[in-house]
């Protein structure tokens, strides 16, 4: 269902992932909400990714519960997860999750599109979800041309043959896969 459709939900969301990340030493490296789902790239602190993606998931449901006054399952199943091996797949995690709406064909630009980290990325908003420094690194010494490397990174990937595809057909997904590594 398109629960996060509704903006107020969405918001309810990004404030659960922003005070489990506190709380947890959880470094968000990228991050988007569609109206049936959320993406993020995490990287974990002191506390096992299972408990803070536990309470992320309990707190979220339990919190639209209230607000709608229901009973019952938010999620469909737990989540999905894979260890990125290297800083070339985790570019592409990134540009996979901002590029989500664009390829969802909800927005024509990731910059148009409110949930997500990309604007974050870009500097273009206040009190950011993503650790901006922490997801920059990747592109660059200097934030400014790390952020110019970012945005040409995203042009380019958004051209990749997998950009449209399913998470679990990511490349870095299908590798895992192949070498048995358990997702």
């Amino acid at each position: 269902e398109p629960v996060f459709s509704d903006s107020r939900e969405a918001a309810a969301l990004v404030g659960v992932i922003r005070g489990v990340a506190r709380e947890h030493g959880l470094s968000v490296l990228a991050w988007c909400v569609m109206s049936t789902h959320y993406h993020l790239a995490v990287r974990v602190g002191r506390v096992p990714l299972w408990r803070s993606m536990r309470l992320i998931q309990g707190r979220s449901a339990r919190s639209h519960n209230r607000r709608r006054k229901v009973l019952g399952p938010f999620w469909q199943g737990r989540y999905k997860a894979i260890v990125v091996p290297d800083a070339r797949y985790l570019e592409q995690v990134i540009a996979y999750i901002h590029l989500n709406p664009v390829t969802a064909k909800v927005v024509s630009d990731t910059a148009r599109y409110r949930w997500s980290g990309h604007r974050e990325l870009l500097g273009r908003v206040a009190e950011p979800l993503v650790d901006v420094n922490e997801a920059l690194v990747l592109f660059g010494g200097k934030r400014s041309a790390a952020r110019r490397a970012y945005v040409r990174m995203l042009r380019g990937e958004r051209r990749a043959e997998w950009i449209g595809e399913r998470p679990g057909r990511l490349p870095l997904w299908r590798r895992g896969e192949e070498a048995g590594e358990a997702i």
